[in-house]
């Protein structure tokens, strides 16, 4: 929903609940997982690269879904706020780190609602988000309409979580986004290298995941593709990975639809009917797995 404030498009706060009461409607879309490459800190240039790739993914592709990669839009910058020794340079990065931060009201979020209402689309937008003294690496999930109805905080730092800047925060939880083409998951990143965030999406009903990433990525017989690959058959869902060097479109047997490289648009024809979901997880035995609880992570293991 948009509303006009002074001759500009306003797009309201989250609304995670929109679609929360309707019934799946769309049994198959098409998706498209966009490989752009960043230019870090310069958001002008990087919207720019979005906004062409968005429009010829929607146009040319018909695509109705389309993800971009993680921190796509300042460029993935907290690697460089991480390697900096000298204290008075990390201080300079640091405030800058702050500066190129993007509110979830902030100018190039509205421009990401404007293009996916205008489109028609539901656009997967990475950045570096500023939410009061906090800092994370969000993920949203934009409607037709232009309305924010998913968001996502990274919740597993590579680096650790010491060496982060103090106000760069891990979210601490795992929400599924209702949309007309079934529930959807997103996890970022790093997030994909543990089995537990892709386990718990996918018990609370999710239909498809997707993980925005910038970091690493390997050929069709490395260790990532495997480990995507993992994921969507453990899982039952198709996961669509989308990193700036690379796009890979999985079903939920854990086979390669497709994939891409730099700078290319990949499309995927994803069938989400419920009938795809029934009895996934019915040979499970949660009461045999409490000792996950009662051991919980000692240091050093």
């Amino acid at each position: 929903m948009l509303i006009f404030i002074q001759g500009v498009v306003k797009s309201q706060n989250y609304y995670p609940e929109k679609y929360k009461f309707e019934a799946q409607s769309i049994s198959t879309v098409r998706i498209a997982s966009l490989s752009i490459v960043p230019d870090k800190w310069e958001k002008e240039i990087n919207w720019n690269r979005i906004e062409m790739m968005v429009r010829k993914a929607s146009g040319e592709g018909g695509a109705k879904v389309i993800v971009t990669p993680e921190g796509i839009l300042d460029g993935y910058v907290i690697e460089e706020a991480n390697s900096i020794k000298d204290l008075t340079e990390k201080n300079k990065i640091l405030a800058k780190f702050q500066d190129v931060a993007e509110p979830i009201n902030g100018t190039y979020i509205q421009r990401a609602c404007n293009l996916a209402n205008e489109l028609n689309i539901f656009l997967i937008l990475g950045f570096l988000e500023s939410r009061g003294a906090s800092l994370y690496n969000t993920a949203i999930l934009i409607d037709p309409e232009g309305d924010i109805t998913g968001r996502y905080c990274k919740t597993h730092f590579a680096e650790g979580y010491d060496i982060k800047p103090d106000d760069y925060t891990p979210g601490n939880e795992y929400p599924v986004f209702d949309t007309p083409f079934g529930k959807a998951g997103i996890i970022i990143c790093y997030d994909r290298q543990l089995p537990e965030p892709a386990r718990i999406i996918a018990l609370k009903g999710a239909q498809i995941l997707f993980v925005p990433a910038y970091g690493s990525y390997t050929d069709e017989n490395g260790w990532n593709t495997v480990l995507m690959r993992t994921r969507a058959y453990e899982n039952k869902f198709p996961v669509v990975f989308c990193n700036p060097f690379q796009s890979l479109l999985i079903d939920r047997n854990g086979n390669i639809n497709a994939m891409g490289t730099a700078g290319e648009i990949v499309y995927f024809d994803v069938n989400t009917s419920p009938r795809n979901y029934e009895g996934r997880f019915k040979n499970r035995r949660a009461e045999t797995y409490k000792e996950i609880f009662e051991i919980g992570t000692p240091l050093n293991r």
